[in-house]
């Protein structure tokens, strides 16, 4: 996992947010995620995230394109690789309520990252499914 966070460093450390950068950064992010649930031992968790996965939304991989074009992209990979950090401190030092609410705060990140995407008349139509969502402008304007 310290290797997989070291490699996200070193992606962060590039001046520019490129397509290519989120696509690197995107691989490793399932690797350090893949490294979670295999260390956690836990068939639930694995199961459970594997339905999460599955839902619209839900995969890192749907992003890439719109990541790459939001203002907001280096704010997010930042405080993203920030919870990366301090899950694997809290692991090392067997703080298993902290890893928890540490992830539960990466969950509510990559929500905010969505709005991001949503809210941003550039990338709302990049991001997969977005049809199907009604955005507050179009809602009021229909009443």
């Amino acid at each position: 996992m310290r290797d997989c966070v070291a490699a996200i460093d070193a992606l962060l450390a590039r001046d520019e947010v490129t397509e290519e950068l989120f696509s690197q950064y995107v691989g490793l992010n399932e690797r350090f995620h893949a490294l979670l649930i295999e260390f956690a031992d836990s068939p639930v968790l694995a199961r459970q995230l594997k339905r999460a996965l599955n839902l619209p939304f839900a995969s890192p991989n749907a992003f890439v394109r719109v990541q790459a074009e939001l203002p907001e992209a280096r704010m997010v990979m930042t405080v993203a690789q920030d919870h990366h950090r301090c899950v694997v401190r809290a692991i090392e030092n067997r703080e298993g309520a902290r890893a928890e609410a540490i992830m539960r705060e990466h969950a509510r990140l990559a929500m905010r990252n969505l709005e991001f995407a949503l809210r941003n008349q550039r990338t709302r139509h990049m991001v997969p499914g977005s049809v199907l969502i009604k955005s507050r402008a179009g809602a009021a304007a229909m009443m």
